[in-house]
């Protein structure tokens, strides 16, 4: 005799077929759970982009600004600074998508839109990082990364001994940049110009 599965969600139709096999129900289960899995990235990913047209308008989203899982350049550009193969691994939660700003107004529009749909942001500068902070998570909510490579200009002011410097920039750059303008300035930083300056300064 039949054991009866109680498979909720299913059309009567399928309850009969889960009642002659249990496994059917397990399988359809684990079906929606993929599906329902999916349908939150897309989401995520739709609302997240809806809300930085709706703030920047088509510039922000002008490829290639952002990259999604389904993209064939994602795992390339969300590995392209990373040093620990630990947190290259597949096993590793990955970013629902990666956004890489060319205009600073992309990043207050990003940071808003976040906040706004309740997704977790991970901030990568240009260069190598604390391993697995910037773009990685332990959490499980879906999380997005902003990519500052793009924002990379270092203004030297000599005369006013300053410098502006974007976060995508690396302490390699700033250096040079320094250099160009002047052989008695300077910036105290270590020895890894692979470094990204915002990685840095902010510690």
């Amino acid at each position: 005799m039949p054991t009866l599965v109680i498979c909720p969600g299913f059309l009567p139709v399928m309850n009969k077929i889960a009642i002659q096999f249990p496994s059917f129900c397990l399988s359809g289960f684990l079906i929606l759970t993929i599906y329902a899995s999916w349908a939150s990235a897309h989401s995520v990913q739709n609302h997240f982009l809806q809300c930085l047209y709706q703030k920047t308008g088509p510039e922000a989203l002008l490829p290639p600004s952002w990259y999604t899982q389904a993209n064939s350049s994602f795992s390339y550009v969300l590995n392209s600074t990373g040093q620990n193969l630990r947190y290259l691994m597949p096993s590793v939660r990955k970013p629902e998508l990666i956004l890489m700003p060319t205009d600073i107004s992309h990043v207050q529009a990003a940071v808003l839109c976040a906040k706004k749909i309740g997704v977790q942001l991970r901030v990568r500068s240009g260069g190598h990082d604390y391993e697995g902070v910037s773009y990685a998570s332990e959490m499980q909510d879906p999380f997005v990364i902003i990519d500052m490579a793009k924002l990379r200009t270092v203004t030297v002011d000599i005369e006013d001994n300053s410098a502006w410097v974007e976060a995508g920039a690396t302490i390699g750059e700033l250096f040079y940049r320094i250099s160009e303008e002047s052989k008695v300035h300077g910036f105290p930083a270590g020895l890894c110009t692979s470094l990204g300056v915002g990685g840095h300064i902010t510690g």
